[in-house]
């Protein structure tokens, strides 16, 4: 089964992760370009992607996070899979340093955003996918 990645929109039309991700190509570029690609390999394996890759949040039912490292800095990039709809929702992302604890607001607001998703299945598309439509 093929999964297509999107973002959640919410209702002010802000997607939080695609901001992510822009401010990765702008301070963080090879760690966003470690996301990406997980995020590219997700689409064709879903949630059975494992190799320490993705992993569930526990304490958040249904919440997902790819986490990558470079150069002393680990990226967290969350999302939920949407297996009615075949889709991985990114929600929302951040840059922390290795060693330093892992940020419960950001969980928090994630968690939020995926609670908010499954209620109004409000998505935008990746953008890779709306440029190469373009």
């Amino acid at each position: 089964m093929r999964w297509v990645v999107e973002y959640y929109e919410q209702a002010d039309t802000i997607q939080p992760a695609e901001d992510f991700e822009i401010s990765l190509v702008r301070h963080h570029k090879k760690l966003g370009a470690k996301l990406r690609s997980i995020a590219a390999a997700i689409e064709v394996y879903g949630p059975q992607l494992g190799g320490g890759l993705i992993e569930p949040c526990h304490e958040y039912k249904g919440l997902w996070e790819i986490r990558t490292i470079f150069n002393g800095f680990l990226g967290r990039e969350l999302f939920g899979f949407d297996g009615g709809q075949n889709r991985v929702v990114l929600l929302h992302g951040y840059v922390k340093r290795v060693g330093q604890p892992a940020s419960i607001a950001d969980l928090n607001q994630a968690f939020s955003y995926w609670k908010d998703y499954q209620r109004t299945h409000k998505i935008s598309p990746e953008v890779l996918e709306r440029e190469e439509q373009s």
